[in-house]
């Protein structure tokens, strides 16, 4: 262990007769910048040598590296034990060594002050990027750091990442440049795998190059909130979302539901082969469960289900409606998230025998039926082209009975139909018989066009 002049003297003023315990805390300096540690002696002095001293109230803001610890033997039978620590700020400002309790004898409390890690206007003091404080057990999240580079050259140098309670995975790491400097930012990704109180304690974050800085972040907590215990494992926990799809593979038809989810999937969901069976009137073996795919840049996991569309499939409208049931970590519940399968045409292949054999018997009377009113609209036509042509009241009358094939205009107006057709068969007839003149001509010529046209 090398001692520094300062605790050289404090030992040999230690080492004077004495008969009480005593315990001091002996620091390198009163002073200390971010990055850098200060050496603290802990000495005690009493008939037996004692271990290492609990530290524990110091942790919150001070990272506790324990170097070493030596017991001798003094000139006047006492014994003294002094514990090396090192001690490495997680924050500026003025920080406090609590009181301390060893062998018998108390010490402290101590104040230190920390300075930011600062050069050319720099501070290069870490700081963390939005943590939340709550999160739900099984949920996944990320968190972050960030620290300015006191020099462009300047590496950043972290250990691996172990979170108790967590499952961790790093990430890209960002390079961030601006006007007044550049800066990392460091990434990782949790899942909640233990409910509880817990503490994101992260290891130290080193910059090296031009001076070499070891920082330790103040420790955040987190509340991780226990799941339901109704939940089976099978219900994804997260923010999940589903698709349906057709696909067409060796002339078959299948029906596809992708799950996926921001963070981890089981390897079954919950519900999603029954639910996909029963909309395909199918057993649950036959669907298809594709393995959990993850892809570690959005860090979503995504997971393929297929089931063969149904012999009898109409494609009209939507399709059936399937659902699947999650946690929502942004709800805090149980909820179902619904979708439709799209609408396939699949029938039987002797339906389709058959369906085609009906078409052609029906195309049979429909061809029939269009091609008598096709006769009847080319004969109206007719008719209109020739009344219009007509040159007395007689060639109106002969053209209006050969076009109902009857005798009289009476028998005319009765197959006709209608009030307009009994009436211009009247005036006809008074005409014929009883004698008109020119205007009256062409007033029945128009009425006849009417008639017939409304008929039309």
């Amino acid at each position: 262990m090398v001692v520094r002049p300062v605790l050289f003297l404090w030992l040999v003023l230690c080492s004077l007769p004495g008969v009480a315990a005593t315990l001091d805390i002996v620091p390198e300096a009163r002073q200390v910048e971010m990055g850098k540690y200060l050496d603290v002696l802990i000495v005690h002095e009493g008939e037996s040598p004692v271990g290492g001293a609990d530290l524990r109230q110091w942790a919150d803001d001070f990272f506790i590296d324990r170097r070493d610890i030596e017991s001798e033997s003094l000139v006047n039978g006492s014994v003294r034990t002094t514990q090396h620590v090192r001690l490495y700020p997680r924050a500026s400002g003025e920080k406090t060594l609590q009181r301390i309790a060893l062998g018998g004898a108390v010490a402290g409390p101590l104040r230190i002050n920390v300075v930011p890690a600062v050069r050319d206007g720099i501070d290069a003091t870490p700081h963390w990027l939005a943590v939340p404080t709550q999160v739900w057990q099984g949920q996944t999240f990320e968190i972050g750091v960030e620290l300015a580079l006191l020099h462009p050259s300047n590496q950043i140098a972290v250990e691996q990442v172990d979170l108790p309670g967590f499952d961790v995975q790093p990430l890209p790491r960002e390079h961030v440049s601006a006007a007044k400097g550049d800066s990392v930012r460091l990434h990782w990704r949790l899942t909640a795998t233990k409910a509880g109180h817990l503490v994101l304690d992260l290891p130290a974050i080193e910059q090296r190059g031009r001076g070499r800085w070891r920082f330790y972040l103040k420790r955040a907590a987190i509340v991780v909130r226990p799941l339901p215990d109704y939940l089976p494992p099978s219900v994804p926990v997260g923010r999940v979302a589903l698709r349906t799809a057709v696909q067409r593979q060796d002339g078959r038809t299948f029906w596809e539901v992708g799950v996926s989810n921001l963070g981890r999937l089981p390897e079954s969901v919950y519900g999603m082969r029954s639910a996909l069976a029963d909309a395909a009137h199918r057993s649950a073996e036959e669907v298809g469960v594709g393995a959990v795919e993850y892809d570690p840049l959005t860090g979503r996991s995504s997971q393929r289900y297929r089931i063969a569309v149904p012999a009898w499939s109409l494609g009209w409208g939507r399709g059936p409606s399937i659902g699947l049931r999650y946690f929502d970590v942004d709800s805090g519940q149980l909820v179902t998230l619904q979708r439709s399968l799209p609408a396939v045409w699949r029938l039987p292949a002797p339906a389709l025998y058959v369906l085609a054999g009906l078409g052609i018997l029906l195309l049979v009377p429909i061809g029939i039926s269009l091609r008598r009113l096709g006769v009847r609209l080319l004969a109206r036509l007719r008719l209109r082209a020739a009344l219009r042509d007509a040159g007395d009241v007689d060639a109106l009358r002969r053209l209006l009975l050969a076009a109902a094939h009857c005798a009289t205009l009476s028998e005319w107006a009765a197959a006709w139909g209608g009030r307009s057709a009994r009436e211009l068969a009247e005036q006809l007839n008074a005409a014929c018989f009883a004698g008109g003149d020119a205007t009256s001509f062409e007033d029945l010529k128009r009425r006849a066009l009417e008639v017939v046209t409304l008929r039309a």
